[in-house]
C-alpha cells in the first residue's frame, strides 16, 4: 500500500484536504441544523438536497470534466470553452430552478417556497459557476489550484454555519439568504481568478454542440450515481416520513464520514487505471489489490460504526435516537463501495466507458422501482432495504462486467468506439488527476 500511494502522495494529499473539508462542512451542517430543526425539519432539508443532487450533475460535475476535457485533450481555445461552459450552467439553472423549487415546494412539507428558492438557486447558479471555473483552473493551471478554489467555497459555508450558530440565528431562512451572500462571492472571486488565467473577461458565450455531448455523456453516469445514493431520502419525505428522512439522513452522514479514506484512496490511485497495463487481466487485477487495501479499512470501520452508534443521540437530541440502529444496519454499505468502486474505474480503464454509465443508469432505476415499492408502507426500513439490495448489485454488476470485458478482449471483439479508443485512453490520461463520482451538495 505503501508503495502504491508514494506514486500518488501529492493526488493524496490534496484529494483527502478537498474531501475532509467538504465532510467537515456537511458534518457540521447535520450536527447543528440536526438540533436546531428537530428531525422532522432535517428531513426535509436532506430531502430538498437529495431531489437537487442528479439534476445538478450535468450542470456542475459534468460541466467541470468537460471543460478540463476539451482544453486538455483537445487543445480548444480555452477562451471558448470557458464561455461555452458558463452559458450551459447558466441555462441549466434557467430550467431547473424554477422546476425543482416548485417540486419541494408541493412535496416536501416544512420548506418555504422563498428558502427552497434561494437554496436551489444557489446550487445552481452560484456553485454552478464555481463548477466550472474549477474544471477550467485544473485544465489551466493544475489539480492543486483548482482544489484551492473549491475549498473556498467550503470554507465559506463553515464560516457562515459557525457564526450564525454563536450568534443562535441558525434557521433554513438565514442560512439560504447567508449562502446567496457568501456563495456569491466565493462565484466571483472564481470568476476573477478564471478571467486573469484567460486574460479576457470569463463571460457566457456560444454553446458548442461538442461540449453539450460532454456534459450529458459525463453527467448521465454521475446523475445515476447520485439518484441510487440519495433519492431515498427525497422519497421518504415525499411520502410524509419527514422524521425518519432526518433519522435516515444523519445516519447516512455519519456512514459517509468514515469514508473519507477510501475515498482518498479511489482518487489517488484513479490515474493507475487508466494508464496502459501489461499482461493478462490487469485492470482485474489491480482492481482486486486496491479493493483488499480498502477493505483493510472498511471492515474495522463498520465494526467502530455499530459500537459507536449509539452516541448519535447524544450528538443531536433523542429525537434522532432511531438513528442508532439505522446506522448500525446501513454500515455494511462502507465495506459493498469500498469494493464497488474500483471494477468500475477498471472498466474505464477499458475504454469501456459507455458501458460504465449503462451499469450505474440501470441500477439506478432499480433503486428508484425499489424506493416506491417499500419507503411509502415501511419508511426508513424501506430505504434501507432497498440501499442495501442496489448498492450490492452495483457492485456485483461491475466486478461481472470486468471479467467478461477483459475476457473479451483477448478475442479479436473491439470496444465500443474502436476508432477513438486511442484518443481516449490518451485525453483520459491528462485529465483530472481525481476522479469525481458525484458532485453535488452534501447536506
Amino acid at each position: 500500500m505503501t508503495r502504491l500511494l508514494a506514486k500518488h502522495k501529492g493526488d493524496t494529499f490534496w484529494a483527502l484536504l478537498d474531501q475532509g473539508a467538504a465532510l467537515v462542512s456537511s458534518t457540521l451542517a447535520f450536527m447543528l441544523l440536526g438540533r436546531t430543526l428537530g428531525a422532522t425539519g432535517y428531513g426535509a432539508y436532506v430531502g430538498l438536497y437529495a431531489l437537487m443532487g442528479p439534476f445538478l450533475a450535468p450542470s456542475q460535475a459534468g460541466v467541470l470534466l468537460a471543460a478540463m476535457e476539451h482544453v486538455v485533450r483537445d487543445g480548444e481555445d480555452p477562451v471558448e470553452v470557458a464561455r461555452s461552459c458558463l452559458s450551459m450552467t447558466l441555462l441549466n439553472a434557467l430550467l431547473w430552478v424554477p422546476v425543482l423549487s416548485g417540486v419541494g415546494l408541493r412535496w416536501i412539507e416544512g420548506v418555504p417556497a422563498l428558502v427552497g428558492f434561494l437554496l436551489v438557486g444557489t446550487e445552481f447558479f452560484l456553485n454552478g459557476i464555481l463548477a466550472a471555473c474549477v474544471g477550467m483552473v485544473q485544465a489551466l493551471t493544475g489539480f492543486s489550484a483548482a482544489v484551492r478554489l473549491r475549498i473556498a467555497g467550503v470554507l465559506s459555508r463553515i464560516g457562515l454555519l459557525t457564526v450564525l450558530a454563536i450568534a443562535h440565528s441558525l434557521t433554513l431562512t438565514t442560512l439560504a439568504v447567508g449562502q446567496v451572500v457568501t456563495f456569491g462571492v466565493v462565484a466571483a472571486f472564481g470568476i476573477t481568478r478564471l478571467s486573469r488565467l484567460l486574460r479576457v473577461p470569463a463571460r457566457p458565450g456560444r454553446i458548442q454542440l461538442q461540449h453539450v455531448r460532454s456534459v450529458l455523456l459525463y453527467g448521465l453516469g454521475i446523475a445515476a450515481s447520485n439518484a441510487q445514493s440519495d433519492a431515498d431520502k427525497f422519497v421518504l419525505t415525499a411520502a410524509h416520513h419527514q422524521a425518519d428522512a432526518g433519522r435516515y439522513g444523519a445516519a447516512y452522514r455519519l456512514m459517509q464520514v468514515v469514508q473519507l479514506p477510501v475515498n482518498a484512496l479511489v482518487g489517488a490511485t484513479h490515474l493507475s487505471f487508466l494508464h496502459t497495463q501489461a499482461g493478462p487481466n490487469a485492470q482485474s487485477r489491480r482492481a482486486i489489490r486496491l479493493s483488499l487495501i480498502a477493505m483493510t479499512y472498511a471492515a474495522p470501520a463498520v465494526i467502530c460504526l455499530v459500537l459507536m452508534a449509539p452516541l448519535v443521540p447524544r450528538i443531536l437530541t433523542r429525537d434522532f435516537a432511531e438513528a442508532t440502529l439505522i446506522l448500525q444496519l446501513l454500515s455494511p454499505v462502507v465495506i459493498l463501495r469500498g469494493v464497488g468502486i474500483f471494477p468500475m474505474n477498471g472498466l474505464l480503464g477499458l475504454g469501456r466507458n459507455v458501458l460504465r454509465v449503462k451499469l450505474l443508469v440501470g441500477n439506478a432505476l432499480f433503486s428508484l422501482a425499489l424506493y416506491a415499492a417499500f419507503i411509502p408502507k415501511y419508511s426508513w426500513r424501506g430505504a434501507l432495504a432497498a440501499t442495501l439490495v442496489s448498492e450490492t448489485t452495483l457492485c456485483a454488476s461491475c466486478w461481472i462486467a470486468l471479467f467478461l470485458c477483459e475476457r473479451g478482449r483477448s478475442t479479436p471483439a473491439s470496444p465500443e468506439h474502436p476508432a477513438r479508443e486511442a484518443a481516449v485512453r490518451a485525453s483520459l490520461n491528462e485529465l483530472s488527476d481525481i476522479e469525481i463520482p458525484k458532485l453535488h451538495p452534501e447536506p
